[in-house]
């Protein structure tokens, strides 16, 4: 496989045209990274007191993370917003089976959010940003509806991930899986350039980590961990964590 460290970053190739096989792949993807739901969602009570206001989750997809979140925050207001009509019409249907009344989806663009300014208090997102078609503009969105003192907690891959772990997650899947995964990781950003567009919409206190987790949060999920296809160590290093 080629050195995509060394890479420009390429638009992804996949599209939802056929949304049928897209949630089929999105579906196989998710068994192997769902313990990092599990671990975003109990990370973030070392980040704030979220126990009510209002939350969204951004390029929610099924609504994985927002329905983990839901879980650990029943009086917190919590919104899924994806821009497929049949994500969210399929979010909504586990949501039903989930029996959660603190959770809903919505059909909506992360370049031109609904809410209000200075009207949320939390924002997460995982393995969105490398799909936004305009990443100054989305980040300019995200950063006018957060309240002052609000938390915006993403989750995407880089692409400057070592290329070992990459290949072994590659090998790991099926050829139509390995083709999109790939496609998503040439179209991630590297940390300095999130750096620079967070700098350049006038977003100042921010940060730009490795996707680590606590002590707390990991042995939480300890037997999660055990039983997942995808190691979070090789994860860890194939993601990186924006805190806004």
């Amino acid at each position: 496989m080629p050195d995509i460290n060394k890479r420009e970053r390429l638009e992804e190739e996949f599209e939802l045209e056929d949304e049928s096989q897209a949630f089929v792949e999105y579906d196989y993807i998710t068994s192997f990274i769902a313990v990092n739901y599990s671990l975003m969602a109990d990370e973030l009570a070392k980040l704030g007191d979220f126990e009510f206001g209002v939350a969204i989750d951004l390029a929610c997809g099924l609504g994985d993370l927002a329905i983990e979140v839901a879980k650990r925050y029943p009086k917190l207001r919590i919104t899924g917003i994806d821009i497929s009509e049949k994500a969210v019409e399929k979010a909504r249907e586990r949501v039903k089976e989930e029996g959660s009344d603190n959770l809903d989806f919505e059909i909506g663009d992360v370049h031109k959010l609904s809410q209000e300014d200075n009207s949320v208090d939390l924002v997460v997102s995982h393995g969105g940003i490398h799909h936004w078609k305009d990443v100054s503009r989305a980040f300019s969105e995200i950063y006018r509806i957060m309240k002052p003192g609000g938390l915006a907690y993403l989750s995407d891959l880089r692409r400057d991930a070592p290329d070992e772990i990459v290949k072994e997650i590659e090998q790991s899947l099926p050829p139509a899986q390995a083709k999109g995964f790939i496609n998503s990781v040439r179209a991630a950003y590297a940390p300095e350039e999130l750096n620079k567009i967070l700098e350049s919409v006038g977003i100042k206190n921010f940060s730009i980590t490795d996707q680590a987790f606590s002590r707390e949060t990991i042995m939480k999920n300890k037997e999660l961990l055990r039983k997942s296809k995808m190691m979070s160590s090789n994860f860890s290093k194939l993601s990186q964590i924006i805190i806004i």
